[in-house]
């Protein structure tokens, strides 16, 4: 296999393109540059990632928000309980005025009045009780004032949380569009990777990662094909934690040079939890390999093998376990 020097400098003459000429020497010519087809997708996919997490911030922060205006109406309803039944007892005192009125002399309009049952009627009512007692007008009275801080309380509360019902929804809707057009970008990609390559169908495509892990993956990934040595980082031979620590440093994260000191330094994950970037640990911490999605990995192998991908169970053996830099 080549190594990574040598495939640059093939890919920097296919670039220029070759010329015979008739005395045997070579001419560069200026041919366009050979682009992979798969560069203009990730290009998308990237702009797509980036709309996506500003909306799932956004649909985050409105959930947040509609919780709390969720746990406030339960509070009030709570605290509205004794409201309830001060309303009931108050009804009740307007009932016994109402016979009282009735028994006591014309009723002629109040009847209807207090038999409507609807609180809206109250002023009416109260300007009808003529033969009404002091007593049974502020009993009127109270009423009306215990069913309007009801009203006011309920109808901010009902106002704010339909706002942040509409508000969750829509953003869940946008959320579940921008995932589906990457979903669907995710498999021109894997088409156009493996057309350009001259994969079969069921070829492995390693996953294209965006944001500051995708720089990490992107970096690791590159060294295919590089060789082994121990104790080696890079530029063109690695050993498996000289890869690691090479490929975390692309995103400003320093590790150290050591399968088992990088583990001490990780925050632990169990195994379906794991997301591209993630280092995976074999053999009693003697073993280290960066995640990069589909149960993949990729890793400095051993002597004659190299930086290769695998599975996550071809990676190593046995499987120690799984970890990420604090914070990612």
């Amino acid at each position: 296999m080549l190594g990574k020097t040598a495939r640059n400098a093939s890919r920097g003459l296919r670039a220029f393109g070759i010329i015979a000429l008739a005395t045997g020497a070579l001419v560069l010519s200026a041919a366009p540059a050979y682009a992979d087809p798969t560069d203009k997708i990730e290009d998308e996919i990237d702009k797509q990632f980036h709309d996506l997490e500003a909306v799932i911030e956004d649909y985050n922060k409105v959930s947040i928000e509609f919780k709390e205006t969720k746990k406030k109406v339960a509070k009030l309803e709570k605290e509205l309980k004794p409201f309830e039944e001060q309303l009931e007892v108050l009804y009740q005192k307007v009932d016994v005025i109402a016979s009282n009125a009735y028994m006591g002399g014309p009723v002629s309009g109040m009847t209807a009045v207090f038999t409507t049952g609807s609180p809206d009627t109250l002023a009416d009512r109260i300007t009808l009780l003529d033969q009404a007692t002091a007593d049974d007008a502020d009993a009127i009275a109270e009423l009306n004032t215990a069913k309007s801080d009801l009203d006011e309380r309920k109808a901010v509360l009902d106002g704010l949380y339909e706002t942040q019902s509409e508000q969750e929804a829509e953003l869940k809707e946008k959320k579940e569009s921008i995932k589906a057009d990457l979903d669907r970008l995710s498999d021109e990609r894997d088409t156009a990777y493996r057309d350009s390559r001259g994969l079969s169908d069921d070829a492995f495509v390693p996953p294209h990662v965006p944001g500051e892990r995708g720089k990490v993956v992107e970096f690791a990934l590159a060294q295919q094909g590089d060789a082994y040595d121990m104790n080696a980082s890079g530029p063109d031979v690695w050993d498996c934690s000289g890869l690691t620590m090479g490929a975390w440093q692309q995103a400003g994260v320093n590790l150290p040079h050591n399968a088992a000191a990088q583990w001490a330094m990780m925050q632990h994950v169990s195994r379906d939890e794991l997301m591209p970037g993630d280092l995976v640990f074999y053999n009693g911490l003697n073993h280290v390999a960066m995640y990069i999605g589909d149960d993949h990995v990729v890793h400095a192998s051993t002597y004659g093998v190299g930086v290769i991908v695998s599975t996550v169970d071809q990676g190593g053996s046995p499987y120690y376990g799984a970890g990420r830099p604090a914070g990612w």
